[in-house]
């Protein structure tokens, strides 16, 4: 485990300069990403670690290379991202645009997830759809800047039902009162069936999504 304390001290040296680092932002399954100042600017500096994941392997290509791979697919494929900057795959990090702006998970906590967001939600996942794939449709992936919504992740995978927006990841987007308590406590229960599994709780807000798809989802 990283020590936060310790990162949000250090200065980190890269090709663009040195990197002043600010504050934690989150932590995902392939890395650490961190608020980080470069002559004056801000930039998202994620950190990868290699810690084990109980429903996802990335397998045993370096997890830099991943990203910046599926980078430029995402970007050919139209989906609207933060810029990538810099790579070090022997440092193990990238240097993203910052894109200032709440998380889909904390607006969704205060349940102030609007239409116009659901809406070019769900024109990403139909655009997944087109090019086979499916993004990671967790609500911390996204940022919502000036009524637009970024996906801020760089992870796509092959198409699956079972881990399309629908079957999976708009359950997340639904369940305000999970969110708000995960988002208090880190009590994975909150918004999963089991603690290690990955799959969203679905109880309760079948009636939600079945407007939202209605909405959005032809």
């Amino acid at each position: 485990m990283i020590n936060e304390k310790f990162i949000v001290e250090k200065e980190v040296f890269t090709r663009k300069g040195k990197a002043r680092i600010i504050k934690f932002l989150g932590k995902g399954k392939s890395g650490y990403s961190y608020l980080a100042e470069i002559e004056r600017e801000k930039y998202v500096l994620k950190i990868m670690h290699y810690e084990p994941c109980p429903y996802y392997s990335f397998g045993d290509v370096n997890k830099v290379i991943l990203e910046v791979g599926a980078y430029y697919k995402l970007r050919k494929f139209g989906f609207p991202l933060p810029q990538l900057f810099e790579f070090n795959t022997e440092e193990n990090y990238l240097i993203k645009q910052y894109i200032e702006g709440k998380t889909a998970m904390d607006i969704i906590a205060e349940n102030n997830i609007s239409d116009t967001r659901i809406a070019q939600l769900f024109q990403m996942s139909k655009l997944a759809k087109i090019n086979s794939i499916n993004i990671d449709y967790f609500p911390n992936n996204f940022v919502i800047n000036s009524d637009k919504l970024f996906y801020i992740d760089y992870e796509f995978n092959p198409y699956s039902i079972k881990w399309n927006l629908e079957n999976w990841g708009i359950y997340y987007w639904a369940n305000n009162v999970g969110m708000k308590e995960f988002l208090k406590c880190k009590n994975p229960l909150a918004i999963n069936e089991t603690e290690d599994s990955g799959i969203p709780i679905k109880d309760g807000l079948q009636s939600k999504v079945d407007d939202w798809m209605r909405k959005f989802g032809k």
